[in-house]
């Protein structure tokens, strides 16, 4: 994999951003994921910070994944510990860290119905749950719920 430098990913998420808020919605879908905009706190300016994201949902929760626990939207998420997605009518929501074999799954799910092999995960884009659990403390995926 080339290396990418931080203004490429900061040029390719705008991108993605406006592709999403220009089209209407992709529904939620058991066993699918949809294109939405995920915004959490800076973890040290407090200022909003907005990515792109794929929201999966399997068994009827929410899940948000990433290769990289290293990265910026991650850790801010983890630092905060809550996020709002776009469009979505429940628009604050606890992110929850998960790292047991429910956010496998998740993961699996996720690669599963991408339309192209990913190769920013530590495992083939082909895993099973099993195989993605050993590097659920590497990578990063976060049950997404409304706040009781």
């Amino acid at each position: 994999m080339t290396a990418v430098s931080k203004a490429e990913i900061r040029d390719r998420n705008l991108q993605m951003l406006n592709r999403i808020r220009a089209r209407d919605p992709q529904s939620h879908r058991e066993g699918y994921y949809a294109l939405r905009v995920l915004t959490v706190a800076g973890r040290t300016s407090g200022e909003p910070r907005t990515v792109p994201i794929a929201l999966m949902q399997l068994d009827g929760i929410q899940y948000v994944c990433s290769p990289d626990r290293r990265r910026d939207w991650v850790r801010n998420l983890l630092a905060a510990g809550r996020c709002t997605v776009e469009p979505d009518e429940h628009e604050l929501r606890d992110a929850l860290l998960v790292e047991d074999a429910s956010g496998a799954a998740a993961v699996a799910g996720y690669l599963g119905r991408l339309p192209r092999v990913s190769d920013e995960w530590p495992f083939p884009g082909d895993a099973p749950p099993e195989q993605v659990l050993p590097f659920m403390g590497q990578i990063a995926v976060f049950q997404l719920c409304v706040p009781a």
